[in-house]
């Protein structure tokens, strides 16, 4: 993973403490291409950080070498009562749209600083984030620009399952959808390079 890398999972109590650190991290990762960046991304990040800090399943996991953060992933359970999958462009069938609770998490946002990647920090992240979540599967959204990005994800078990247009305060105008159907793997140290 690299001489140094550090990973720690928690909660607000993390997130709180280093969201300068995550603000300026995600500034740094996504107002570069291949990623569409409003001019007031900046601002409206950091309140979307903020708004998941009074949830209850909020989850993250940092990297830092020293004290420097590299990377973050974070996100929340997908509530019951969810109008997530009828944004969809594309209708999906019942038995992938019907929600509970503890069945989806969402991974909203998940950054690794450009000089740490391809180091498996970004994997890593990713499984340990994943690996501690009680939920059985997870989404996320990525920019359909972010090419590279989704081969990745596709690699670790993903799968596009639709486009959804962004909201009035939204990272970019539209976003590729992914799955994956089940966290068990990751749970069981089974993940392959």
């Amino acid at each position: 993973m690299g001489v140094g890398v550090r990973l720690e999972s928690g909660g607000v109590e993390i997130a709180g403490a280093l969201v300068d650190d995550i603000c300026r991290l995600y500034d740094e990762v996504f107002s570069e291409p291949p990623f569409f960046w409003r001019d007031d991304e900046s601002d409206l990040h950091r309140q979307r950080l903020a708004g998941l800090f009074d949830d209850p399943t909020f989850g993250i996991t940092v990297a830092r070498v020293g004290a420097d953060l590299v990377g973050f992933a974070y996100g929340f359970a997908v509530p019951a009562d969810t109008q997530r999958w009828s944004r969809l462009t594309e209708r999906l069938p019942q038995e992938t749209t019907a929600e509970w609770p503890g069945r989806t998490f969402l991974l909203f946002d998940f950054a690794v600083r450009r000089s740490c990647r391809g180091r498996r920090v970004g994997r890593r992240l990713h499984d340990t984030l994943l690996a501690g979540r009680p939920e059985e599967r997870a989404t996320l959204t990525v920019q359909p620009t972010a090419v590279d990005t989704q081969v990745i994800y596709r690699h670790w078990g993903w799968r596009k399952v639709g486009q959804v247009e962004g909201g009035p305060d939204a990272a970019a105008p539209v976003f590729d959808v992914y799955l994956r159907d089940s966290l068990a793997d990751l749970r069981a140290g089974q993940v392959s390079p």
